[in-house]
């Protein structure tokens, strides 16, 4: 829906495999050691060669920095440096590519000379050495490559590669944590075991369901959707059929271009109501961006409504607006992204009422309340929504501050007059969350947060919060922090995203609620082999020892509505045509 090297406050919530698939093509270039040119020169000043000079390796902190510098001589722009072990690339053998980086930071004047930069640039670089790859690498010599960016110039090495080590990884020490896992994990979904084309990955937190006939249903969606069926959730087996195929639509106002299908609720067996999170990608469309390649700047998000009438193994989308769910009251702008709000929980019932919750990117790009800042439409963070009647898209609404009153308007149906009030005020610790879910022996909702490193509240790793009401959330907890899951991992290039709970002991079927010992899915992404290579793994934990730091409420925090609430007309029924392949 989540995508890659995207950066909001911490990273977009869609790991689009269009980005990951541009950037490691760039990537791929740089590594090849042959000449490039990609910059023009004038004939006063004629590019030179590639120069530089490696420092030294320092630990910093708990963790290892490699120190240099590298330029092209007499070109001010920074250059991008790749990280080789053992021997240098086109060597026989040749080295085993690590990383790589850009020498783009302040520099000291005696290599501004070395440079033949008058003007002084940027051509430092401190490159983190991650504990995972010193683990393959570690006491292997290091080579660092100079790419040239100017002139018909070939890329060279830097001075001192080959006279420094990997060193041997050195992790920090683990804060406290619970004794949160209780037995082996398990692949629910292995891309390279199971996948029925390229494109069949996990790109999405896990949900579940259960049909009519008692069969579960297993789904972390992509743009084409598939699921794995079984009759439980540990017997579920990843199935070709298509459940939802996105449609690619150029026209922005059909919110129909790529679909994540994020949110499940199971109405009485046959009906399923699916949300999805709808990209309008202005890249894939002519006159939609100035960039001809996948960038957040050209990224509108829409939640659309979609129903599944035959249990959830096919899913329909209403004719416009029948499909709209919710978004910002204002229409895509042209580089001006990421824009929306995009789902990403899933549906949870308590009494009368549904909750979910959908993140938004502040918006307009660089808005803020400092000076010289233009004022934000939408703050960055979560929204709380809820509604009566999960079956009516138009009915929800979201959390104003004080009550849910926030109506959701479709900006391309008619004119908005008052934009700020169709936006949520941010609920705190929420907008974190990929899965929430409610724990009934405390009457406690329980969100699962991934913290990628960008939260104040501690080391990157997994978290819960809990709610009474689903507005006031807890300060996150700590279950288990990243380099804790790395150091179980073989030797690789590892990461994570996408982390949900679903519990086999689920009391209804769409698997909201959950005991003390649920099942933890999550993806683990392989960077040598990106963006295909993914695993969906499923572990018992443990979460007996969180509910008891936050008491139940007093009294009942869902109070039935006092009438219907307002809403827009309610969705066309999806015809034939419509239906997904």
């Amino acid at each position: 829906m989540r995508n890659l090297f995207l950066q909001r406050r911490r990273t977009l919530r869609r790991w689009n495999v269009r980005t990951v698939r541009a950037v490691f093509a760039t990537l791929a270039v740089s590594m090849i050691f042959t000449t490039s040119a990609f910059a023009s020169v004038t004939a006063a000043q004629k590019p030179g060669p590639v120069t530089g000079v490696i420092d030294g390796v320092t630990l910093e902190g708990g963790q290892y920095f490699v120190h240099a510098w590298a330029c092209q001589e007499g070109n001010r722009g920074s250059i991008s440096i790749n990280i080789y072990a053992n021997h240098p690339a086109g060597a026989k053998p040749p080295g085993t590519y690590v990383m790589a980086d850009t020498a783009n930071l302040e520099n000291e004047p005696a290599v501004d000379h070395e440079c033949h930069d008058a003007e002084g640039g940027t051509h430092r670089f401190h490159t983190a050495l991650p504990n995972q790859l010193l683990r393959t690498y570690q006491n292997k010599k290091i080579y660092v490559h100079g790419i040239a960016v100017a002139g018909n110039v070939d890329n060279a090495l830097l001075a001192g590669s080959g006279k420094f080590l990997f060193p041997a990884p050195k992790w920090p020490p683990d804060p406290p944590t619970p004794n949160f896992l209780d037995g082996a994990r398990v692949a629910a979904f292995d891309t390279q075991k199971e996948s029925c084309e390229q494109i069949d990955i996990p790109d999405a937190a896990a949900r579940a369901f259960k049909d009519y006939k008692g069969i579960v249903h297993l789904i972390a969606s992509h743009y084409v959707t598939r699921a794995g069926l079984g009759a439980t959730l540990e017997t579920a087996k990843h199935n070709c059929e298509i459940v939802y195929k996105s449609a690619h639509d150029a026209n922005i106002s059909a919110f129909n271009d790529a679909t994540w299908l994020n949110s499940f609720y199971n109405v009485d067996g046959k009906r399923i109501v699916a949300l999805g999170h709808m990209e309008y990608h202005g890249w894939d469309h002519p006159g939609m961006c100035a960039q001809k390649t996948d960038t957040a700047s050209c990224w509108y998000n829409v939640d659309t409504y979609n129903l599944s009438d035959d249990g959830g193994y096919h899913f329909s989308r209403p004719k416009p607006p029948g499909n709209y769910f919710l978004s910002l009251p204002v229409k895509y702008e042209v580089n001006q992204g990421p824009q929306g709000y995009s789902v990403n929980a899933n549906v949870i019932k308590v009494g009368e009422w549904y909750y979910d919750e959908v993140y938004a990117w502040a918006w307009p790009p660089n808005c803020g309340d400092g000076k010289g800042k233009k004022p934000c439409l939408v703050q960055d963070g979560a929204c709380a929504i809820r509604t009566s009647n999960i079956l009516d898209s138009a009915s929800w609404h979201g959390w104003d501050g004080k009550d849910f009153t926030v109506e959701f308007v479709d900006p391309y149906r008619a004119a908005v007059a008052n934009p700020k009030a169709h936006v949520c005020a941010p609920v705190p610790y929420l907008d974190y969350s990929t899965g929430i879910n409610y724990h009934a022996a405390s009457h406690l909702f329980i969100a699962t947060l991934w913290n990628q490193g960008s939260a104040g509240w501690g080391p990157q790793g997994v978290y819960f919060t809990t709610s009474p009401d689903f507005i006031h959330w807890s300060k996150p907890e700590l279950a288990m922090t990243q380099n804790q899951m790395l150091r179980r991992e073989p030797e690789g290039n590892w990461s994570y995203a996408y982390f949900s709970l679903i519990d086999p002991k689920s009391s209804d079927s769409s698997f909201m609620t959950i005991s003390d010992t649920p099942y933890l899915y999550y993806v683990r992404m392989d960077g040598n082999h990106p963006p295909y290579q993914r695993v969906l793994f499923r572990q018992k934990i443990n979460l007996d020892w969180l509910t008891p730091l936050h008491p139940k409420p007093p009294s009942p925090a869902h109070p039935k509505p006092a009438a219907p609430p307002p809403s827009r007309p309610k969705p066309v029924p999806a015809s034939a045509a419509n239906q997904a392949n």
